[in-house]
C-alpha cells in the first residue's frame, strides 16, 4: 500500500468520525477566531507604541534597536505563549472529544470545553515549554548562517515529531509538558520505529486540495482578463476560494486531531477505535527499525 493510499484511508477514517459529530468543526473555528484576536491584542499595541518603527531602525539607531531587543524577544515570548495556550486548549476540547466517541460516547461543545478548562494547569506548563522553545529557536535560526539554519529546521522538525502525542497525552494522561513529551516521543518510538520521517503523506494531500480550492480565483482570473472590462469575475472566484479554504482548513484541523487521537488510542493499547482499520495505524508511520 502506497503512502497517498495509506493517507487517503486515514483520512477517510477520521472524516467518518467527523461526520458522526460534525460540532468538532466549531473548535477550530473558535480556536482561529481566538487566535486572532491574540494577534490583533499583540499588533496593535506595538504598532501604536512605534516599537516595530524602533525594531527596523537601520545602522545610525543601533543604540535605540540595541535597547528594544530585549522588550521585543519578551513580547515575542509572551505571543508564543497566549497563541500556544489558546491553540492547545482547543485541540484538547477537541481530541476529548474525539476519545469520548471512540468509548462510545456522545460528546459535545460543552463536554469538551469543561474536559479542557480542567486541564489548565497542564495546557498552561506546556504552553509555557512550548513557548520557551518556540523563541529559542527562532532566536538561534536569526543568528546563524544558511547550515545553521537548516540544522535549526532540523531541531524543529524532530521537536514537532518529538511532540506528536503531546495534547492526547495531556488529556488522558494529564502529565507535566517534560513528561509529556517524554512519553510522547516513546510511543512514536515503540510503535513506529525511530525514523522522524512519517509516511502519511497529509502534506501532499493537502497541497493538491488547496490547489482545487484556487481554481475558481485562478478561472475568474481568467474570465476577468479575457473580458477586460470587469473585474467581477475574479471577485467571486476569489470569494469562493477563501469560502473553500477557509472550509477546508475547519475540516482538515479537526481530522487531523481526530487522527492523532486515534493513533495514541492504538498505541496506548486500546486498540484501533471503531471505524479505523488496524492495519492501517500500524502502518501511519515510518516502518519500525
Amino acid at each position: 500500500m502506497g503512502t497517498m493510499r495509506k493517507s487517503a484511508d486515514l483520512l477517510k477514517q477520521s472524516f467518518s468520525v467527523l461526520r458522526q459529530d460534525k460540532q468538532l468543526v466549531v473548535f477550530p473555528l473558535l480556536s482561529a477566531v481566538a487566535c486572532a484576536a491574540v494577534l490583533v491584542s499583540f499588533l496593535v499595541p506595538t504598532f501604536a507604541t512605534g516599537l516595530i518603527q524602533f525594531a527596523s531602525t537601520k545602522t545610525g539607531h543601533r543604540e535605540v534597536s540595541a535597547a528594544t531587543k530585549p522588550l521585543l524577544i519578551a513580547i515575542s515570548f509572551a505571543y508564543y505563549f497566549v497563541n500556544y495556550t489558546v491553540i492547545v486548549f482547543f485541540n484538547s476540547a477537541l481530541v476529548s472529544c474525539a476519545l469520548e466517541r471512540f468509548d462510545g460516547g456522545k460528546p459535545t461543545v460543552r463536554s469538551g470545553l469543561e474536559a479542557a478548562a480542567r486541564l489548565l494547569p497542564q495546557i498552561l506548563a506546556w504552553s509555557l515549554v512550548a513557548a520557551t522553545v518556540g523563541t529559542i529557536l527562532r532566536a538561534l535560526e536569526e543568528r546563524v548562517g544558511f547550515l545553521g539554519k537548516l540544522a535549526v529546521g532540523f531541531v524543529g522538525f524532530a521537536w514537532t515529531i518529538a511532540t506528536y502525542f503531546v495534547v492526547p497525552v495531556l488529556v488522558v494522561e494529564k502529565a507535566g509538558p517534560i513528561d509529556a513529551v517524554k512519553r510522547s516521543a516513546t510511543i512514536l518510538k515503540d510503535h513506529w520505529g525511530t525514523s522522524l520521517v512519517s509516511n502519511i503523506g497529509l502534506g501532499l494531500i493537502n497541497f493538491l486540495v488547496v490547489v482545487a480550492c484556487v481554481l475558481p480565483l485562478i478561472a475568474g482570473g481568467i474570465v476577468s482578463g479575457a473580458m477586460e472590462t470587469t473585474a467581477v469575475p475574479v471577485i467571486i472566484g476569489g470569494s469562493v476560494t477563501v469560502f473553500l479554504l477557509v472550509i477546508f482548513g475547519l475540516v482538515t484541523s479537526a481530522m487531523q486531531s481526530i487522527l492523532v487521537a486515534a493513533l495514541y488510542r492504538y498505541a496506548a493499547g486500546a486498540g484501533a477505535p471503531a471505524g479505523f482499520d488496524s492495519e492501517a495505524m500500524k502502518r501511519a508511520f515510518a516502518a519500525k527499525k
